[in-house]
Formats: C-alpha cells, sequence, structure tokens
C-alpha cells in the first residue's frame, strides 16, 4: 500500500472513532495494570522510542491511547523491535471502528474485545496491513447478516482466497498467504482469525500441539458469539459452527489450547498465566477429560516447590511435552487431559525422575527426584491413544449438499486466480528474454506462485553480470521466501553482498552461508545494507580478521529477556540492533546475519542449533556470555540399523536422539524422514548423556516404543544399532472385498487383473480439496520406491460431483507406479463391494488393503499420517 494510501485511511479512521471518549478499559484495576506494564514496556524499548511512542504525540481519543497502550504492554519483543507506533494505531484504528458500527460489537463484553479482537497479532506469523486494506471488503460481504451468519460466511470468503497444502514453520502474513493461495492449517488459521477480527468478530486461533493418535499436529479457529465459544475449520467452511473434518481426531485429543493476548481475567481454565499472557486449555469442549495430579519429591520425600513438570506426549518419535506445568507449595502440579498415556517428566536443576501413567486409570502420580542421568539403560513402553467414539451428529443431507456446491464454485474462484500466475511457456520465454538457464527459471518462477511478478522484475532490472549471482540467491533461499518476499528485500541482499576472496573456490560455502539472507524462521528484510552502515566502523575491519569479536560486540549491547518474546516469533537482525533486546534465539540470528554481512560464512549447525562461523578453514561453535561452554572435545556416533524393517526407519518418524541438559532429554534437530542409511558418517557430539527413543505404531490406537540411554565420553568411538520394537500379535481380518468387483471397476483401465489377484490392491475413497487427503497424497511419495517394489494397485475414488477443473489427477507426483483414479457416487461401491460388512461410521478418507484373498488387511477411516507405512507393514 502506498505511503499516501496508508495515511489517508488511517486519517479517515481516526475521525470516525476519534469522537467518542468512552474508556474501553472500565476496570480501574485492570486499566492500572496495563498502565504499569507499559511503563515498563518504554523502558525495555526506550532504544526505539520515537519510532514507537511518537504516536502518542497525536491527537487521540481516550479509546484510541488506551488501545495502544494495551497493544504496547502486552506485545512480544518482535513487535516492539520491527513494526512502527503508527502502523498499530491504524490496526487498532479498525479494531474501535467495527467495534462502533456491527450489530455485535456493543454487545462484546470488554475483556473479549481487549483479548480477542483488538490484538493484530494471532500467533507467530508476520504482520502486514491487512486489517486495513481488507477492511472495507469484509464488512461489505456481511453487510446485514447477523454475527454467526457473519462468520460463516467470512470463512466462506477466506476459502475463495486460500486453500491448505503444507509449508515449513515459518507462518506467512494474511496478505502473503492469499498472494500465494495456501496455507499450511497454522497459516489458514492466522488468516481466518485476522479476517473474524476485522469485522470485529472475537476470534483465537485454538491448536492441538501434537495429536495422540498420529503424528502431526493441527490448528482451527474459535469465535466467540453471545456468551459462547464455538469452532469452525480455517478456510474450510462448514454449514454449521462447531464441526469440521477435525472433529473426531479432536475428540481424542490430549491437549487443545490457546494463547490469549495481554494479562488475562476470564474464568476459563489456564494452565499457566503468564505476564504478558495466558495459555488457556480448550480441551473440555472437544474431548473427555481428566485432570490428574501430580507431586515432586525429593531424595528425603520432602515436596518440592516450583518443579517443572512436563506432560509428554509420543509424537513424530519423540515424548514432546504438551505443557509445562510448575508445582505449588505443596509440590503438586495438575493438569487436564484426555483418556490417553503421558509420560510424566519432572525436574529441578539436574535432578528429574519419569514414569508412564495411563491417564484413565490413574489420578495421582508420584515422582521423586533420584534419577541419575548416566550409565546405560532401556525401557520398554506400550502407549495406548483414547478410543474412537461414536460420531456426533452433523450437519443435514441438504445442507451438506448445497455446502458443496457452494465449496465447488470457490474453488473455481480460486482456481482462476491462479490460472493468472506465469505459465510454464511463458517461464520458458522471460528466460530466454535475459538469457538464463531454462529448466532453473521455470523452476524458480513456479514455486514463487503468485509472487511471480515480483521475481521476474527483480530478474529483469538485475544487471547481466550479476545475473548469475541474482539466480544464486533465489535457488538457495526457501520457497516461502520465493512467494512471499519483496523485491527491495532481495535486491539489498544482491547489491550488498560481500564476496571475500578466500571463499573464490567455495562457491557453495558461499552461497549457502554468505549470500543466503535466510538464517532460520525469521522475518526476511534488508538488513545487510543497514548492518554494514550501522555497525561500529572500528569494529568492521577487526570481525573480519577475528570474528569472535562479533560475539563480545553482542555480549555489551544486546540484553537477554527470557519471557518477553512469548510468542517465539524471531525478532529480524535489523529489530534485533535497533531494539537492543531480545531473546536468546534471536541473538543468535542477529549474530549470523552480521557475520554474512561481512562476508564470514556463517549458519546455526545442525542438530544443536548452536550458531557457528567459518574461519580458519572450519566452523567454530559461539557461546555468548551467559551461556556454558561445553567441552571442544567430541564424542562420535555411528547410527546403524541391523533388523529388517519396512520401511526404513526415519528420524522424526521411527526414531529421535536427544542430549541431557538441565534435568531433560533436549531432542537434536535432524531433518525429518530423514533415512538411517542417510547417515553415513559418524555424527560428532558433544560428550554427554543421551537418549535415544524409538516408536512403532501399530495404527491409529496403539504405539510400541522404548527409550534407551548411553553415554558418550571424549573421542570414544560408538555405534548404536537402531531397533523398532516388532508387533508380535497375529494378523487380523478386518472384513473382505469382493475381488471379482474389484477386478472389474474399470473395464477401461490398464490394470491386469492378474497382478491384482498376485499382490492385492489399496482402495482409498478421498475428498481431494480436504487438508486429510492431502496428507496422503503428500505422503506416499516418500515411499513410492517401496510401494512400488510391492507392486499392489492404487484406487483412488473421489466424489463424482467433485469438480474435475480443479482436481487433476495426472498433475500429482510421485504417487505409486499402479495408480488409477475414478470416481464413486456416495458409497454405494463400498457397499457393493463389503456388503453387509460396510462399516455405519466412515469417516474421509476412508482407506482398505486387501489381499488377493480380497481379506481386509488394514483399513483406515478419516485423518491420519503415514498410511504409506502402515500399508507395507502389513503387506510384509
Amino acid at each position: 500500500m502506498s505511503t499516501y494510501r496508508y495515511l489517508l485511511i488511517t486519517a479517515v479512521i481516526i475521525l470516525i472513532t476519534g469522537c467518542s471518549d468512552k474508556d474501553i478499559i472500565s476496570n480501574n484495576d485492570y486499566r492500572a495494570t496495563v498502565e504499569a506494564v507499559f511503563s515498563e514496556r518504554q523502558q525495555i524499548a526506550s532504544n526505539r522510542k520515537e519510532e514507537l511512542f511518537k504516536v502518542f504525540r497525536n491527537e487521540l481519543s481516550d479509546q484510541q491511547t488506551e488501545a495502544l497502550k494495551f497493544l504496547f504492554a502486552f506485545m512480544p519483543l518482535n513487535d516492539l523491535a520491527d513494526y512502527s507506533g503508527e502502523f498499530f494505531l491504524a490496526n487498532a484504528d479498525v479494531a474501535l471502528q467495527s467495534r462502533k458500527e456491527t450489530p455485535w460489537g456493543k454487545t462484546i463484553p470488554e475483556e473479549i474485545f481487549l483479548h480477542y479482537v483488538l490484538p493484530c497479532r494471532v500467533n507467530n506469523e508476520n504482520l502486514d496491513s491487512f486489517r486495513i486494506v481488507y477492511h472495507g471488503v469484509i464488512s461489505d460481504r456481511i453487510r446485514g447478516l447477523d454475527i454467526e451468519q457473519a462468520a460463516l460466511e467470512i470463512n466462506h470468503w477466506c476459502h475463495e482466497k486460500v486453500a491448505y497444502q503444507p509449508a515449513d514453520i515459518r507462518t506467512s502474513a494474511p496478505i502473503s498467504t492469499m498472494l500465494s493461495a495456501r496455507g499450511r492449517c497454522g497459516e489458514e488459521s492466522t488468516f481466518t482469525v485476522a479476517a473474524l477480527r476485522t469485522a470485529g468478530i472475537p476470534a483465537r486461533q485454538v491448536y492441538t500441539p501434537r495429536w495422540a493418535h498420529t503424528d502431526d499436529n493441527h490448528a482451527w479457529v474459535e469465535i466467540w458469539i453471545n456468551g459462547k465459544w464455538y469452532y469452525m475449520g480455517a478456510c474450510e467452511p462448514e454449514p454449521i459452527l462447531d464441526r469440521g473434518w477435525f472433529t473426531e481426531p479432536a475428540r481424542r485429543a490430549m491437549l487443545i489450547h490457546t494463547k490469549s493476548f495481554g494479562a488475562y481475567y476470564g474464568n476459563e481454565n489456564v494452565i499457566n498465566l503468564n505476564k504478558y499472557f495466558s495459555e488457556i486449555n480448550n480441551l473440555s469442549k472437544y474431548a473427555i477429560i481428566k485432570k490428574i495430579f501430580v507431586k515432586v519429591i525429593d531424595r528425603y520425600e520432602r515436596p518440592i516447590k516450583d518443579a517443572s513438570v512436563e506432560y509428554q506426549l509420543y509424537n513424530y518419535a519423540e515424548f514432546y511435552p504438551l505443557a509445562t506445568v510448575p508445582t505449588n507449595d505443596l509440590g503438586i502440579s495438575s493438569f487436564e487431559t484426555g483418556l490417553g498415556d503421558l509420560l510424566i517428566w519432572a525436574r529441578k536443576g539436574d535432578d528429574f525422575n519419569y514414569k508412564k501413567i495411563s491417564v484413565d486409570d490413574s489420578d495421582t502420580l508420584v515422582l521423586k527426584l533420584d534419577r541419575e542421568a548416566r550409565g546405560k539403560s532401556s525401557e520398554d513402553l506400550d502407549l495406548i491413544v483414547p478410543v474412537v467414539r461414536t460420531p456426533v451428529e452433523g450437519p443435514s443431507p441438504e445442507q451438506i449438499e448445497n455446502n458443496s456446491k457452494r465449496l465447488n464454485e470457490e474453488n473455481l474462484m480460486r482456481q482462476a486466480y491462479i490460472e493468472k500466475w506465469m505459465k510454464p511457456d511463458e517461464a520458458e520465454a522471460f528466460a530466454h528474454r535475459i538469457n538464463s538457464d531454462t529448466a532453473v527459471i521455470k523452476e524458480l518462477i513456479a514455486k514463487s506462485m503468485g509472487n511471480f511478478k515480483t521475481i521476474t522484475s527483480f530478474l529483469l532490472k538485475t544487471p547481466e553480470q550479476e545475473r548469475e549471482l541474482a539466480i544464486s540467491l533465489l535457488g538457495v533461499i526457501a520457497e516461502k521466501d520465493l512467494r512471499d518476499t519483496r523485491e527491495g528485500i532481495l535486491t539489498d541482499h544482491l547489491r550488498n553482498v560481500i564476496k571475500p576472496s578466500n571463499l573464490n573456490d567455495k562457491k557453495d560455502l558461499f552461497v549457502q552461508y554468505v549470500l543466503n539472507p535466510r538464517v532460520a524462521n525469521e522475518m526476511l528484510i534488508a538488513w545487510r545494507g543497514y548492518l554494514i552502515e550501522s555497525l561500529p566502523s572500528a569494529l568492521v575491519p577487526d570481525a573480519v580478521k577475528d570474528p569472535a569479536l562479533i560475539v563480545t560486540y553482542i555480549n555489551e549491547n544486546i540484553k537477554i529477556s527470557g519471557d518477553g518474546n512469548y510468542y517465539n516469533t524471531p525478532l529480524s537482525p535489523k529489530g534485533v540492533h535497533d531494539l537492543k533486546v531480545a531473546d536468546s534465539k534471536s541473538r543468535s540470528i542477529y549474530f549470523v546475519a552480521i557475520c554474512r554481512s561481512l562476508g564470514i560464512p556463517s549458519r546455526f549447525e545442525p542438530g544443536s542449533n548452536i550458531p557457528q562461523y567459518f574461519f580458519n578453514s572450519s566452523w567454530n561453535d559461539v557461546y555468548f556470555a551467559e551461556e556454558k561452554k561445553p567441552s571442544l572435545k567430541k564424542g562420535y556416533l555411528k547410527l546403524s540399523s541391523s533388523s529388517e524393517t519396512n520401511p526404513v526407519p526415519e528420524y522424526h518418524i521411527h526414531f529421535t536422539i536427544a542430549r541431557f541438559e538441565n534435568g531433560r532429554y533436549n531432542t537434536l534437530d535432524y531433518d525429518f524422514n530423514r533415512r538411517i542409511t542417510d547417515f553415513k558418517e559418524e555424527l560428532q557430539l558433544t560428550p554427554g548423556h543421551y537418549m535415544i527413543v524409538t516408536g512403532n505404531r501399530l495404527d491409529d490406537s496403539k504405539i510400541l516404543s522404548n527409550i534407551s540411554f548411553f553415554d558418550l565420553s571424549e573421542n570414544q568411538h560408538l555405534t548404536i544399532d537402531v531397533k523398532l520394537r516388532k508387533d508380535s500379535s497375529a494378523p487380523v481380518i478386518l472384513g473382505t472385498v469382493d475381488m471379482n468387483k474389484v477386478m472389474n471397476i474399470y473395464n477401461q483401465s490398464r490394470f491386469s487383473s492378474d497382478k491384482i489377484s498376485e499382490k492385492g490392491v489399496v482402495i482409498a475413497w478421498i475428498e481431494p480439496d480436504k487438508e486429510p487427503t492431502k496428507h496422503i497424497l503428500n505422503d506416499l511419495p516418500l515411499l513410492k520406491t517401496e510401494l512400488d517394489s510391492w507392486g499392489g494397485y492404487f484406487i483412488f475414488l473421489s466424489d463424482s460431483d467433485a469438480s474435475e477443473d480443479l482436481f487433476k489427477s495426472e498433475e500429482l507426483k510421485g504417487l505409486p507406479l499402479n495408480s488409477i483414479f475414478g470416481h464413486y457416487n456416495k458409497m454405494d461401491l463400498l457397499r457393493d463391494l463389503m456388503g453387509p460388512n460396510t462399516p455405519s461410521d466412515i469417516s474421509f478418507p476412508f482407506i482398505i488393503l486387501a489381499d488377493k484373498n480380497g481379506y481386509i488387511r488394514f483399513k483406515s477411516s478419516g485423518y491420519s499420517i503415514g498410511i504409506g507405512e502402515q500399508i507395507l507393514k502389513n503387506v510384509k
């Protein structure tokens, strides 16, 4: 948006909202709290005093002043570091205007308005001017509707703009999500909450940090209507509230929670009450819950106050802390959760203990902190998850049919926008125009999606002698960066990059760790030129000769705030430099950015994420003033797997490695889906105490896990054989299908009936536009080699009413070789194949694996991850 238009819209909104002097905070005690915290934040942000607080020199109404003070008091550090006071005023004015103009605005209690309408931050996204730009569009869309109808209609508007696709962990801003017409669930829900709040409808993102029944997580939206919270799938409109494809999985969850912006004074179930935010447990709305109590005692059986109790759930081959609840004066911690199994881990300092608990069978657990993190031991853990329950009643068939028609129309609207992106032949012509490699340019343009104009303009404006470098820059940043990075940012990093002569023969080192502006999951901005100009002139030449001087400079100039950046969204390097206050991760990103600005290769070390710089032909670890520097000596770990497994064990799918620090084992950060056979070299690890977790999901209700502890000494070369526990139970026949009818499904198909008779078949009833199906279509290619080796056939069936203009099976890449697509009409075909054995409680996607005799060896109904692995286990 142009500066002129931005100021014009802001001026208009000020005129509208500035005429009212009614306070938005009537509670005097709460107003005093806001004032006190606001004063503290002014001190914290004193180095950006002018950028943030000069806005108060404007003629503001009492409402505007209170709104701004509330936002400044409780916003995380990254907002204080990377945005201006005028930006927050413009966003607050939209919230105030919506409160005044909408029929429901005056009925919303102030505590709901403050926490769930006023904040423009939803979770950990990059902020943008979405509210300001789209306030008029959304207001026109819902004119004349009541609040419930408006919420449903806004979700339809969101579905017109965005559909689900997985992406990396950086959460794009709402406008950027619209630009690429896609987003993972965290981005869809952030976008939808932003749209709802733009209309003055209280909304929040809720999420299960990890599912119990499958290796994944999910986020969706809750909206407040007339005193009650309801839910809906973000960008996934249903005809009624409190319904989504995730309804049944949510009823099996162990935690569903949300963060409430600001000091909370509501009456919901608060897990942890923080100075700047509250973590609220929403699970009771979705699932059967139970409160469990953990008492923590020392070796002399005395209660321990302020011990950390982690309620850990097995997921992604680690025990993930759903919540950490400290003990009270009596040494007791409590937590409401679902009726599955958890690993309870209590710690204080280096003292710890743990035990598995089956929530359905237990109320209280006592843990004595007397374990020692040394020696070798192993423990098997059989884990169960909450059971499948009777499905809840959903919308009427008529509502479903009408909603489906509308969804198809919205899919076509989104597709029409996508069709305007640059086509492959146009990208090829553009590559010829700039005299560059056709395949490379076509790939970059395709990945840039709706941002193609930015990418092509950047390349066109780059002088020919620098174009190869520009292409290298585009090739090394993340795909999401191609989709939402502005041209000026790319130009800054290209024009201001320094290429030291000692890297002339190390192109990969230069491109990956100097030219690359992407460090971690921070917001990508133009920091390179700014840092070169802003760093002390005496530091620059000396730091090139001795990069350790950068560490000294940061120690002297950057203050660390332990809890101030509570959404864990990193500050940009420029933000750290300006604010002079940061969390530890943002400080590390800042270090890497300074190094790269000066032409010094720098990175986060894979596995430990310790910042490093490349100097004197080797990588050097960086530790800041308050950090304990471990021994520079290394131990060496070789991973192997001698047991016959199909598929091959993969990191974060079947096993993880963790190192002991401060009373807990912290998982090392290696790539997801990295096969154990890809760990070809020994891992160089800091000597210490380690744990390996393995897991074998038998189905969506039981897991065979193991935790094994071992020590690694200096210069020790240790080999660990990673074994997955095997299922010793006898195979179960889940039903039968008529294989003759299967072989006759498609008379014109290229399938050989003999092969189906020989190998068996997988039949999947899918909904191609829904997230659970997209997971399967994205997961199966990861095991294409193994599935092709099996040689069985895959029949994917979609609703005959689904739009073929949107679902083009021929564009899907990496599916098993023997795959065909067809249609079903309702579930007649399933009933025809299975007869009286047809299940009555089917959720999509519905998948069966039948052997050559028609015996069903595997069945899956609804949302699940790892279907390919389950198929391989059962065909074996």
